[in-house]
């Protein structure tokens, strides 16, 4: 996803992959948070493409690199150690904001999976 920066004019790029299909679904992953039509992100008819401010772009970058690393490391332990083991491990984690949300998992998957064990 292709996204304008208001202040430069710069194009910037966002994706996210699912590691099985190769699909990438950002569009989803930003939509079913709200971000396309609650002004975060505007499509301009003019340009051909979607427009955020900096500070917006930049929140979401972030936002989806965490989730694209998470996503990658489900899928190792998912091969590893079973799905239904690594899915168990995630539903313990609990809600939290998005901007969260990647290392709250991550900190599940260390707790159950992770291979120092203490004494």
């Amino acid at each position: 996803m292709n996204i304008i920066i208001k202040e430069t004019g710069k194009v910037e790029t966002l994706s996210i992959i699912d590691p099985k299909t190769g699909v990438n679904y950002i569009s989803d992953f930003i939509g079913n948070q709200g971000a396309l039509s609650d002004g975060q992100f505007t499509f301009d008819e003019n340009k051909d493409g979607w427009v955020a401010d900096q500070a917006t772009f930049d929140w979401w970058d972030k936002v989806v690199d965490d989730n694209q690393k998470l996503v990658d490391r489900v899928s190792l332990l998912s091969a590893e150690h079973g799905a239904e083991s690594v899915y168990a491990a995630i539903t313990e984690a609990g809600n939290v904001d998005l901007e969260d949300h990647a290392a709250n998992i991550n900190q599940a998957l260390d707790d159950a999976f992770s291979t120092e064990k203490e004494d």
